[in-house]
């Protein structure tokens, strides 16, 4: 191990090692401009190389490698588009940047031959030799990351090769260790088995819900703890190895009696104890293994104080809600029953004229209406329910629709899309369309946007009708639905009670997304229903 260590420590230090001086080869027929480019490129990071013609570059090329070549285009023999053509034609040297340098071959033509040929540069002469030595900086860059992309993967193989033979050694080591922990680790659990069990017996003891332990096979109580005793009113003699009666336990909503393999998760029962008593709880399973046989853990919790109490509240928040609704019948309908009483007292001393008579009648139709609307509310109204598709019915209203859109300077956008027909009553679901779009247009202001929206989604038909208003506040939302519950200044309190009354006759669901860009109400229906 330690020889492996320091070997991997060499390797690294070896691979670590980059050569610091660049190569750079430049390659002119005139010795004075290479002395220039030696001028303006000398540093101590770069190794130039001249070159006086294209064969002397290319044995240069043949025993070196270079981060960039700066190459003359006007040489006798090899010229430079040629002297490139070869670099390119070679593997190693095909990415090896090349800048042409020429004085003369300024012409478009020569250029667009310069990139043809390879080049990524074409400089004209005479350079600027800051602009030239800021360009080889950057080309030196390049190539100087490159080469250490390469050492680092070389580098990485190594090392990998290195971390494998260690994991292999550390893993022999550990497979002997856990071989030598594995004797301890037996013992251990024996002791720990032993204490299970006692925490086990403590809990099952003091527990407050109720708990029996059963043979799955033979069905017979094994053991109940002293809250089963307790609740059912038997002694443990009673029950102990006996066959437990499961028509004593019998599921609420189904009214079937439990089976022993069913996995149960708080399933609602009514269970008998032995003096008669019917109790509700909630009850689970768990399949145990008590040697030498399986077993059933059966955990009961009572509820049946907290059913009662729940019943109670049930009862009064009814007897509640049923007096905001006779409040809310009473004020709504006393006004107009005021304005004809009031009138009629006149016509007792005094002939009554054609107007006063219409205004009774109006205030009458007025109570009416809400006596109408409030019916609409009833759970066993019947509803005449056919195959309808729901884009037909929202075309015919969209008229009505966009013509109270208009009359506030507010638009209606439909987005109907492909949906199977549904089983619903046309009438109510035109209402149930009109109240929640009339009220979106309601909560916006002028310009505001109304979007009524379906589509299929699984075996569902989704309506949605989005308005740009400013949302509704959690204090409304509590509300939202409530007989007589209102914002608007005329408005009954009935319109969305009877969205959701009608919406439950159709089996269909409504939510409802609320923010300060708006809301959406959406509502679901089954294609099916």
């Amino acid at each position: 191990m330690k020889n492996s260590i320091q070997q991997k420590r060499y390797i690294e230090k070896s691979n670590n090692t980059i050569p610091q001086k660049v190569n750079i080869l430049m390659v002119d027929d005139h010795l004075e401009n290479l002395l220039a480019l030696e001028a303006a490129l000398s540093s101590p990071d770069y190794h130039l190389v001249r070159a006086t013609s294209g064969q002397k570059a290319l044995k240069h090329l043949i025993n070196q490698e270079f981060a960039v070549i700066l190459l003359d285009v006007q040489m006798p023999g090899l010229n430079g588009f040629e002297t490139a053509k070869l670099i390119r034609a070679r593997e190693k040297t095909k990415h090896t940047p090349i800048i042409f340098l020429t004085a003369i071959s300024q012409e478009s033509e020569n250029v667009q031959l310069g990139y043809e040929v390879g080049a990524i540069d074409y400089i004209f002469k005479p350079f600027q030799p800051d602009t030239l030595k800021k360009k080889i900086e950057k080309f030196v860059e390049i190539y100087q990351k490159h080469k250490e992309k390469i050492y680092q993967s070389e580098r990485e193989h190594i090392l990998e090769l290195e971390k494998k033979v260690e994991e292999r050694t550390l893993e022999l080591l550990s497979t002997n260790e856990r071989l030598q922990q594995e004797i301890a680790e037996r013992e251990k659990i024996t002791d720990d088995l032993f204490a299970s069990q006692e925490r086990f017996r403590k809990i099952f003891e003091s527990s407050p819900n109720l708990m029996a332990i059963v043979s799955l096979e033979a069905g017979t109580y094994i053991d109940v703890n002293t809250s089963w005793i307790q609740f059912t009113g038997y002694q443990y003699n009673e029950l102990h190895e006996q066959e437990m009666n499961f028509q004593d336990f019998i599921e609420e909503a189904s009214g079937n009696r439990i089976r022993l393999g069913d996995h149960i998760r708080n399933m609602k029962i009514q269970y008998k104890t032995k003096g008669g008593e019917m109790r509700s709880g909630l009850l689970s399973s768990e399949l145990i293994d008590i040697e030498p046989e399986p077993c059933i853990l059966f955990v009961l919790t009572d509820i049946t104080e907290r059913d009662i109490l729940e019943k109670g509240l049930t009862r009064l928040d009814q007897l509640n809600l049923i007096g905001e609704m006779a409040a809310g019948i009473a004020h709504e309908i006393r006004n107009p029953m005021t304005t004809v009483y009031g009138f009629l007292q006149i016509a007792k001393n005094s002939e009554v004229s054609k107007d006063i008579i219409e205004l009774m009648l109006d205030e009458l139709n007025r109570a009416n209406s809400i006596i109408t609307e409030f019916l609409n509310l009833a759970k066993n109204k019947v509803s005449y329910k056919k195959r309808h598709q729901i884009n037909l019915i929202i075309e015919a209203l969209f008229p009505l629709i966009q013509a109270e859109a208009l009359r506030a300077n507010k638009q209606v956008i439909l987005d109907l899309h492909t949906c199977s027909d549904i089983f619903i009553d046309e009438k109510e679901i035109r209402q149930l369309i009109l109240n929640i779009a009339l009220n979106g247009l309601d909560a916006m202001t002028s310009g505001g946007k109304l979007t009524i929206t379906t589509f299929a989604k699984e075996q569902n038909v989704i309506l949605k009708i989005q308005d740009q208003g400013t949302g509704i506040s959690p204090e409304v939302m509590e509300k939202i639905g409530t007989p007589f519950f209102t914002t608007k200044d005329n408005g009954t309190g009935l319109g969305l009670a009877i969205c959701y009354s009608i919406a439950k006759r159709h089996q269909a669901e409504i939510e409802i997304e609320t923010g300060h860009n708006g809301t959406t109400f959406a509502i679901t229906f089954l294609a099916d229903h």
